[in-house]
């Protein structure tokens, strides 16, 4: 049976590309089906990931008591200090380093006036008893002539007398003293003011000259005429 050559080539490229567009069609639809797919599973496990990572690893989470702690905290801000209360501040620190001074002024016063007393004492007491060993050289011992060379010591025409306390010792021997009474080798001897009652006669004392009876002496020594309180020892 014979046929037509071409006579059905037409229909058959008809069809053909017919079944192409379809399989093209068929193809495309399947591959964005899966894309789709593919993006949605994509997206559900990453966020699946992240809630498990907050989950797992234990993310910092803010706490409402902490929250509240630190709202009610009030915020510590610097004082700033006024002129007037920097000129108060500098007056009250004036005062106290005056009061200070005026402190130590006094205690050093009194310091100084306590030293000044002290010495004021032993000066008296030194001066006290030289004029004492001149009344006993000029009115108890009677000398002629003689000169207090120290508190305890004196020298006349005859020797050497020193005093070691109440006790004289002199050329002519041991003196003894009592209050204002002498007692020696001559007998004793009262002091009463400038007079001075003995056996061997009165003797009248006017600075540094003595007279007895018609005999007089001169000692060299302090001025003792100021200070009758020291005769009464």
């Amino acid at each position: 049976m014979s046929h037509p050559p071409y006579d059905d080539f037409p229909m058959r490229n008809n069809l053909i590309l017919i079944l192409i567009l379809i399989s093209i069609a068929a193809t495309g639809g399947d591959a964005r089906a899966w894309d789709d797919d593919n993006f949605d599973s994509f997206h559900n496990h990453t966020s699946t990931r992240r809630q498990s990572s907050v989950i797992d690893f234990g993310n910092p989470k803010r706490s409402d008591n902490l929250d509240s702690t630190i709202q009610l905290q009030p915020i510590s801000r610097p004082k700033l200090e006024t002129i007037q209360e920097s000129i108060d501040r500098q007056n009250n620190d004036l005062r106290k380093i005056n009061a200070e001074t005026q402190r130590q002024f006094e205690e050093q016063k009194a310091r100084r006036d306590a030293s000044r007393t002290r010495q004021n004492a032993l000066n008296d007491e030194f001066d006290r008893q030289q004029c004492e060993m001149k009344e006993f050289v000029g009115g108890v011992y009677k000398a002629e002539f003689g000169a207090v060379t120290g508190r305890n010591s004196a020298v006349t025409s005859e020797g050497y007398i020193y005093r070691s306390g109440n006790v004289f010792v002199t050329p002519r021997g041991i003196y003894s003293k009592d209050g204002n009474v002498y007692a020696g080798p001559d007998g004793i001897t009262v002091k009463s003011g400038g007079l001075f009652y003995g056996a061997g006669g009165t003797t009248i004392q006017a600075g540094g000259a003595f007279f007895t009876e018609g005999n007089s002496g001169y000692i060299v020594g302090p001025n003792c005429a100021n200070k009758p309180a020291w005769r009464s020892r």
